[in-house]
């Protein structure tokens, strides 16, 4: 299957609109969000909407609930490092070594499995949470790394502003989830293209279009994902009106 980050066109497609919004709402707001990221990545995100019947603003809506607009902090893609996933791709086959760094919902801690996540950097050390705080999501990372290689640990976490898991590098086209960390780090195209990819790979374009944001959650996030995650891209997507009329 060909993938959109392959496509010349697409690849050498502006990523700024061209008429970004004027008058931008008050910073902060959500819509003020939305209008500046729209700025940023608006023209490629119009022309992927062309292509795949995805709204535009559906998809600024995906981006702002996984990464609240923000595609790099610190000059690195925004990600999230799941301890639960770690497990399943390198702790199973270590629990020894997981076990004395890492734990999760329902092994070491409280919760389901995407919660309660901590790590420490010495075995017997205090345990210390890290969502939420980028720098702390990059120190759990690269200590990661240092037990499991490189891939293993890119495969457990989720990149850039719509938070595609490494393990989906396939999807969108990628040989590696190292391959996909670098693209997504060198610039915004690649974390926008592997966006369209990854729905159309995973069978997500139809619910999208539908704005089925439950299932839709569900198939993005995994089962049970919808409940957390579909009322808050609904919430985005019926700020429509207030969008549409924005002037350019």
């Amino acid at each position: 299957m060909a993938f959109y980050k392959d496509d010349a066109t697409l690849k050498a497609a502006a990523l700024a609109p061209k008429k970004p919004i004027k008058a931008l709402p008050p910073s902060g707001s959500t819509l003020g969000n939305v209008a500046r990221t729209y700025n940023a990545i608006g023209g490629l995100v119009d022309r992927l909407s062309a292509v795949t019947g995805i709204e535009t603003l559906a998809a600024l809506a995906v981006w702002m609930v996984e990464s609240g607009g923000r595609p790099f902090t610190q000059g690195k893609p925004v990600m999230r490092f799941e301890n639960h996933v770690f497990w399943d791709r390198w702790g199973v086959e270590d629990p020894k070594a997981f076990d004395a760094h890492f734990v999760f919902g329902g092994h070491g801690a409280e919760g389901k499995r995407w919660e309660g996540h901590k790590w420490r950097e010495k075995a017997g050390g205090a345990w210390a949470g890290f969502h939420g705080d980028q720098t702390k999501e990059y120190d759990a990372y690269h200590f990661a790394r240092t037990l499991s290689g490189v891939e293993l640990a890119a495969q457990s976490a989720s990149w850039g502003g719509t938070q595609v898991m490494g393990f989906n590098c396939g999807l969108i086209g990628y040989a590696s989830a190292f391959d996909m960390v670098n693209a997504f780090a060198r610039d915004l195209r690649w974390q926008v293209l592997g966006f369209f990819d990854f729905c159309r790979s995973a069978g997500l374009v139809d619910e999208i279009k539908a704005h089925d944001w439950v299932k839709f959650g569900d198939g993005y996030n995994g089962a049970g994902g919808g409940a957390v995650y579909g009322p808050k891209l609904k919430a985005i997507y019926d700020l429509k009106k207030q969008f549409d009329a924005l002037p350019r």
